[in-house]
């Protein structure tokens, strides 16, 4: 129930700050994923998605720290970069070895791969 209601409250985020209509779904897993494009939801996300992105497969415990994974959609696809037409972006929020969440919800607006940042400025 808590993912379920964290990608509804980031929907309507993103849909009242950039102006942009998404689909955001959570995942179980990442299995057999296309990884074009993540966001880290947090630091640790970050950097647990940064070994991905570079072909690392992760130990038990790093990927124990993931707790939530997400696929987000763009409703209108003109509204991303070009080379993410039809791909969905994939969000990664973890715990930090301390077993504390420290969400920077400033990435999720940030590192969006939406290609006219002058729709939302």
């Amino acid at each position: 129930r808590g993912p379920r209601a964290l990608a509804q409250a980031m929907t309507r985020w993103i849909s009242h700050l950039l102006g942009i209509d998404v689909g955001i779904e959570p995942l179980r897993e990442l299995r057999d994923a296309r990884l074009i494009w993540y966001v880290g939801l947090d630091a640790d996300a970050t950097r647990l998605g940064d070994r991905l992105w570079h072909g690392e497969q992760l130990d038990d415990r790093s990927a124990g720290r993931v707790l939530s994974l997400f696929r987000l959609t763009f409703a209108d696809t003109n509204a991303a970069a070009d080379e993410m037409q039809g791909e969905p972006v994939y969000l990664i929020l973890a715990m930090n070895s301390d077993q504390k969440l420290r969400m920077k919800p400033q990435n999720l607006l940030t590192g969006l791969p939406i290609k006219h940042l002058e729709r939302v400025t």
